[in-house]
């Protein structure tokens, strides 16, 4: 930054000159703004969300307790090694889990449906919720490699 200068006909009065760096400032300006409007409009994981994104990682991981914390007690006890083997064996070409995406749901039947996106592939999960928000049918189908 330059030193102030006194103007010409202005007493000895000092002014500083701009500073140089106003477009960086103007730059972090845009940059928070851009960052403010994709927090307040950009896609929020809702609850069904996030329990589709926790079943699938613990079936892809093969961790039967992982996949049990979200069944009903009806449903838990069909939760075995072998089914969740059989469904990690199926996941685990996809890679790692980037985004679950709800599509619809059915109040009234509280089923809800879900697009998956893994590294190397997508697939579609339809889960179908008690009252309480526990499992009680977890189908996937489409899975897709896409690399």
């Amino acid at each position: 930054m330059k030193p102030a200068t006194a103007l010409p006909g202005s007493g000895g009065a000092t002014f500083a000159r701009r500073p140089r760096n106003r477009p960086i400032v103007v730059g972090l300006i845009v940059l928070l703004l851009v960052v403010a409007v994709r927090l307040l409009f950009g896609h929020h994981e809702t609850k069904f969300e996030h329990i589709a994104a926790s079943v699938t990682q613990a079936l892809q991981k093969n961790d039967v307790a992982g996949v049990k914390q979200y069944q009903n007690a009806e449903t838990a006890t069909l939760v075995t090694a072998s089914v969740v083997g059989r469904g990690a064996d199926a996941l685990a070409p996809l890679g790692a889990l980037k985004r679950v995406k709800q599509t619809s749901a059915d109040p009234d039947t509280r089923i809800h449906l879900f697009d998956v996106t893994f590294d190397k592939g997508t697939m579609h999960e339809t889960i179908k919720f008690d009252p309480d928000d526990k499992i009680v049918s977890f189908r996937y189908d489409d899975i897709i490699l896409t690399k």
